[in-house]
């Protein structure tokens, strides 16, 4: 257990979660100023997710982890994107189905992944895979409207784009999926 030495103030959940919305507003500011400024790559390592036949970049300090498919409890009053809620090692998870939120609305198989992500409440993106990791993608250069993939365009997910292997592929940046449930409890 932690201790708190006399004197230092403690740390209360609420002050931490206000920290972490912070820190996620400051990331979220960088990375745009970094695409902006543009260059050859973009720093860190991102998880290549597919859903519904679309390609996309999740950073992976963003992400806590990846675990297969499982089933979920309805969560009252949320939206057609939102498949419920699961326990995750002990933490309540919102499940939210990348395909339905992207309007294909594919139904996941038993071999799709949920990639949870940080945040106060934990929400968890419905995918159909995890293909691999990537090391600083290049910077797409050009025309990001133009080029943004046409499955991706009018995404409010869609941060950036970076190419792979000749595959021009949104970065999402998941910062206004998770403002949509802060301060709702899973």
């Amino acid at each position: 257990m932690h201790t708190v030495p006399p004197g230092e103030p403690r740390e209360t959940r609420a002050t931490l979660v206000a920290e972490l919305h912070r820190l996620e507003d400051q990331l979220q500011r960088t990375q745009g100023r970094l695409f902006a400024l543009g260059g050859e790559s973009l720093p860190g390592i991102h998880l290549v997710i597919d859903t519904a036949g679309r390609h996309g970049l999740l950073p992976a300090a963003r992400v806590l982890e990846v675990v297969r498919m499982v089933q979920t409890h309805p969560l009252p009053g949320a939206a057609p994107h939102v498949r419920g809620t699961f326990v995750c090692r002990g933490a309540p998870v919102i499940a939210v189905d990348l395909s339905v939120l992207l309007g294909a609305g594919t139904e996941p198989t038993l071999e799709s992944q949920i990639v949870i992500l940080a945040g106060s409440p934990p929400v968890g993106l419905v995918v159909d895979r995890v293909a691999r990791l990537v090391e600083s993608p290049k910077l797409y250069e050009g025309d990001v409207a133009a080029g943004t993939p046409e499955d991706w365009r009018g995404s409010p997910l869609v941060a950036g784009l970076c190419v792979d292997g000749g595959e021009v592929m949104p970065v999402l940046d998941p910062a206004p999926l998770l403002a949509e449930f802060q301060g709702r409890s899973a």
